[in-house]
């Protein structure tokens, strides 16, 4: 076959994007890391695995949908994919491919940032904006306004969007500008391979001397203590030389178990913006837009199902678009509301059943306590109301995706701090008092959870 075209290569890297950001576990991942396009003849594209075992986990894992999705992103020019495997002794010809939606981040400036991450592609609404004009503020003022910039938010709402919004716009006006993006767990292995290799020098330039840090999912620098301790004087030395750094995490700092308090003072002492669950008026406009992106029809009534069925997560949401219009592709069938209810129907069925929300929490917990939903928004400060409001608390934390100012908004406009002071009496208080123990689980056997 003829060396692959450029036109196959972005069919393929779009159809990788579209499976990752479907399944979008790291075995997914790993797995498709092993395949390498070889182009395609006729009606069918050919793919090429590093060997036997990988070419049957790829095609018994994500065979049919990256097929789908080599349909769809063709054109219908491509029916077929054929996983092939490579000639003994060709495995080295395989380059060290990475997968778009999850970057190598221990590269630095433009390599690990996500190209199509950009602002102008990054939907604003209520749930984001804050932490979107902070991103912007940053960008266009890298050291002086905000520093550090701390968001955080639940999986798969936009962090890790903004944060390469942020890099790109910063390369895009100032080219030389020493971007570093990477994940905590990256920054550790790094580190590791530099005591091992007795390269500590090295790895000091590296970060000390960049213009712009960016730091992933912080919250992984838990436990750690000589990676918090290399990081603590990186921050240091990067802060009093006036370098930006943005970091995220998927729990506010204070939640941060095994975080030393220096650390989280200084996570602390910069901007915190928090990102939520998008609106439905987002999600739509989220629908939309990755429907232009993509080219597809997307009629109303199926943005709405879409929409009111994946509430608390813009990947999955993304995801849903994407799963659905490869069965369209695959079927070469319109996108409609009928293909959309099959199509999704256990992922939908899957989160009906387990939709806990702040207003059952609420209904709940006061109708175990015999009191009115009304007294845990009240202001009173009654022990027979404190208590039960201080559980609520606990449980809308552990059982919802809502963040620690969205639960003090929905009790009685309460501020996010009196939300971590409550989830962390009860966090405290449970490993010793067997009655609270069994209270909890009570009312989490009737939410329908588990603790």
């Amino acid at each position: 076959m003829d060396k692959v075209t450029s036109t196959a290569q972005h069919t393929w890297q779009q159809a990788v994007e579209s499976v990752v950001s479907v399944l979008g576990d790291d075995d997914t991942q790993e797995i498709l890391t092993g395949l390498r396009p070889l182009g395609s003849q006729g009606d069918t594209f050919t793919a090429e695995a590093v060997d036997r075992s990988c070419a049957e986990t790829a095609r018994k894992r994500c065979g049919k949908l990256l097929e789908g999705a080599l349909v769809h992103h063709s054109g219908g020019s491509i029916r077929h994919l054929d996983i092939t495997v490579a000639r003994s002794g060709q495995q080295e010809l395989f380059p060290t491919q990475r997968i778009s939606s999850r970057p190598n981040r221990s590269t630095s400036d433009r390599a690990a940032l996500q190209e199509k991450y950009t602002f102008d592609k990054f939907i604003v609404g209520a749930s984001n904006q804050f932490a979107h004009a902070a991103s912007v503020a940053v960008a266009s003022q890298p050291g002086e306004t905000y520093n550090p910039l701390f968001i955080y938010g639940g999986v798969g709402l936009g962090k890790t969007h903004l944060v390469c919004a942020i890099g790109n716009d910063v390369l895009d006006r100032e080219p030389d500008t020493r971007v570093v993006y990477l994940s905590s767990d990256s920054f550790m292995n790094e580190l590791i391979a530099a005591l091992r290799r007795d390269r500590m020098d090295e790895f000091k330039r590296r970060f000390r001397k960049v213009d712009f840090l960016i730091l992933d999912d912080v919250q992984f620098l838990a436990g750690r203590e000589r990676t918090q301790e290399e990081f603590f004087h990186t921050f240091n030395s990067l802060y009093e030389a006036r370098k930006q750094i943005v970091l995220t995490s998927d729990k506010f700092p204070k939640e941060i178990p095994g975080l030393e308090e220096r650390l989280r003072n200084r996570f602390e002492s910069g901007l915190i913006a928090d990102i939520q669950a998008p609106d439905i008026e987002t999600r739509l406009a989220i629908l939309e837009k990755r429907a232009e992106i993509d080219g597809l029809a997307l009629p109303s009534d199926v943005a709405m199902f879409l929409a009111e069925n994946f509430e608390s997560n813009v990947r999955e949401l993304e995801g849903s678009l994407t799963r659905l219009s490869a069965h369209a592709s695959l079927n070469g069938a319109p996108i409609t509301i009928e293909l959309a209810r099959r199509v999704l129907k256990s992922f939908v069925d899957n989160r009906t059943a387990r939709g806990i929300t702040i207003e059952l929490i609420q209904k709940a917990v006061s109708d175990y306590f015999h009191i009115q939903r009304a007294d845990l928004l009240s202001k009173s400060r009654s022990r027979h109301i404190t208590h039960p409001r201080q559980i609520a608390m606990y449980l809308c934390r552990n059982h919802t995706d809502a963040s620690f100012p969205v639960i003090g908004d929905r009790f009685g406009g309460r501020d996010h701090t009196t939300v971590i002071h409550a989830t962390q009496v009860i966090s405290r208080r449970i490993k010793h008092d067997p009655t609270l123990r069994e209270t909890i689980d009570k009312l989490a056997t009737r939410l329908g959870g588990s603790e």
